[in-house]
């Protein structure tokens, strides 16, 4: 073996020595399959189908035997941290006493055979109070646990199991039970039942984010990364244990359902990768099927919010804000074969990606939306930015779209309150804006409202719809992305789009979906669902319908890490056969 092939090798190993996963998904998606699916010891138990030798059908099944062969020869399980297992060692460490007080304080909300609960959980305070124990022996000053030496890391890694024995308990007695609360459902409150398992923890969740104290859900705005900050630091201690053993470290966090917790693990690590696991919301519903049609409002209500303000953006789950930032997007369908092979097939794929870069090329699909997501970068909206790409029946791109003002006028995150307010300024501002004296006083009423040194520098822009007219989608300054690529074509005299593709990085809305299904769209591509009747209203009714697709792949810096060769392949395989 030469100098070179090690060298190559060396390449490929650092890659592979150290990878994070965090999963993300509603209940129902699939997460927990992907963490079994990762979990495995041997390549043999993945049950993946046989790949063809020859007669393929097209380059995806050529793809696909490239990764089963590399796979074959490369594979190593992930070891799995549960998320609910790191918040459990918050719960624990106050001892059971703060949880039985907690659950006999719970005022607004019905506990039912609340003693029956009690007295279970009864059962498990000797453990848990020797956990309480344990952690604080472990636990610095800080809050966090400590890392001075190897053998603290290995005690930090048992106390880990221990913790993980207990919760698997805990969280048994606790989904024997149900509580009734009270609900806000679109603007309707409803009195829901949940398990207790998913009310408390979300709740234990919810408070640690707040405060740091599982017990307290006083917001101090300081303690948003505690549970994240925990689990990094079991991060380490697994890390520190494979390095002893000299064996690689592969983590999967499962799950992440707060999306500064992903950003946290984003920021920290280039080895991480947060990946969405979906499926269209019948599907999950059918997989939930043991639980009432109540239950299952009530964790949607829990999971996937309205819209969420104040602080509550910052200490609850919101599933839609992790999918809006996910770095791999896969998707888990129903299927009448019991094995996984699809989710298994994507899983498998991406890690080996992970492992080593470019082994194969992107999809259409990928390469497509991963064009739309570089799009909406270009947005100048205050709410949400979304990119959006027109191609052909063969996927040739036809036209790029992203929701911003028409050309020519100023984006709104470009204006600012005083400009309008003090300098009157035309060039920024509409004469309706500058002259209407309702708007104006409303405005004036806004700037009062504002302390500009608070703002470091930043100026203030506001949504000219907001101040205006809530409610009316047609008082929107922007062109939605949709509409903005559709009228591209029309603009610099392009071709016809019927039979095509749309992509889009948020479902489109029900104007956008009219215009699409006017076009002759045939398929749509996308992956936030916009909250509206578009999918139900207007792309299922009718004849030569478009179809809505969740989309599936890389997508951003995720996209370019996946794809981008650290050596070119000639180079790569001419070293390794060197002598």
């Amino acid at each position: 073996m030469s100098y070179s092939s090690d060298a190559v090798n060396t390449i490929f190993g650092e890659r592979g020595d150290f990878i994070i996963i965090g999963l993300t998904g509603r209940t129902g998606s699939g997460c927990t399959t992907a963490t079994k699916i990762l979990s495995q010891n041997h390549f043999n138990k993945l049950a993946l189908q046989t790949p063809k030798e020859c007669d393929f059908k097209d380059n995806e099944q050529r793809k696909y035997r490239l990764i089963y062969n590399y796979a074959k020869c490369n594979w190593t399980p992930f070891r799995v941290i549960e998320m609910s297992i790191v918040l459990a060692s918050f719960v624990f460490e106050k001892g059971y006493g703060f949880i039985k007080e907690f659950i006999d304080e719970q005022n607004n909300i019905i506990i039912h055979r609340k003693d029956d609960l009690l007295s279970e959980l009864e059962t498990l305070s000797p453990s848990i109070n020797k956990i309480s124990q344990d952690l604080k022996n472990c636990i610095g000053k800080n809050g966090r646990l400590k890392r001075d030496s190897a053998e603290i890391k290995i005690a930090e890694l048992k106390l880990l199991s221990q913790i993980s024995k207990v919760t698997i308990k805990f969280k048994k007695v606790l989904k024997k039970y149900t509580i009734t609360q009270q609900i806000n459902i679109q603007g309707v409150n409803r009195e829901c039942i949940a398990e207790a398992y998913t009310y408390f923890f979300q709740q234990f969740g919810n408070n640690v984010r707040a405060s740091g104290n599982p017990f307290d859900n006083s917001f101090s705005g300081k303690n948003m990364f505690d549970l994240a900050q925990r689990a990094n630091d079991f991060i380490k201690a697994v890390r520190e244990s494979q390095r002893l053993k000299k064996e690689s470290t592969l983590i999967c966090i499962d799950a992440l359902r707060n999306p500064y917790e992903a950003t946290y693990f984003q920021d920290r690590y280039s080895a991480f990768y947060l990946i969405a696991i979906d499926t269209e919301d019948e599907e999950r519903r059918r997989r939930l099927a043991e639980m009432s049609k109540n239950q299952i409002l009530s964790l949607d209500a829990m999971e996937y919010p309205n819209k969420l303000t104040d602080e509550k953006k910052f200490n609850q789950q919101n599933l839609a804000a992790c999918l809006e930032i996910s770095d791999i997007h896969i998707y888990n369908p129903k299927t009448s074969i019991k094995k996984n092979y699809y989710l298994t097939t994507q899983l498998i794929m991406y890690v080996m990606l992970m492992k080593h870069p470019g082994l194969v090329t992107p999809s259409h699909i990928e390469r497509c939306m991963q064009i739309a997501y570089n799009a909406k970068l270009n947005s100048g909206c205050l709410s949400r930015q979304v990119g959006a790409v027109i191609t052909d029946k063969n996927f040739s791109i036809k036209a790029i779209g992203w929701n911003d003002v028409p050309s020519g006028q100023v984006s709104c995150n470009l204006r600012d309150v005083n400009s309008l307010c003090i300098n009157r300024d035309y060039a920024s501002h509409s004469k309706f804006e500058i002259e209407n004296n309702e708007f104006s006083d409303k405005m004036n009423n806004l700037k009062s409202k504002i302390d500009y040194s608070r703002l470091k520098g930043r100026l203030y822009p506001y949504c000219f719809k907001d101040i205006h007219d809530k409610k009316n989608q047609v008082h929107t300054r922007a062109l939605h992305a949709e509409e903005n690529a559709f009228l591209q074509i029309v603009k610099y005299g392009g071709i016809g789009i019927e039979g095509g593709v749309l992509f889009t990085t948020a479902s489109p809305c029900e104007l956008c979906s009219k215009k699409a299904y006017q076009l002759g769209i045939k398929q749509i591509y996308y992956i936030d669902p916009y909250p509206g009747i578009s999918k139900d209203h207007i792309l299922k009714f009718g004849e030569s319908n478009p179809e809505l697709k969740l989309f599936y792949g890389a997508i951003g810096s995720a996209y370019t890490k996946l794809y981008s060769q650290r050596l070119s392949i000639k180079d790569e395989l001419k070293m390794l056969n060197e002598e």
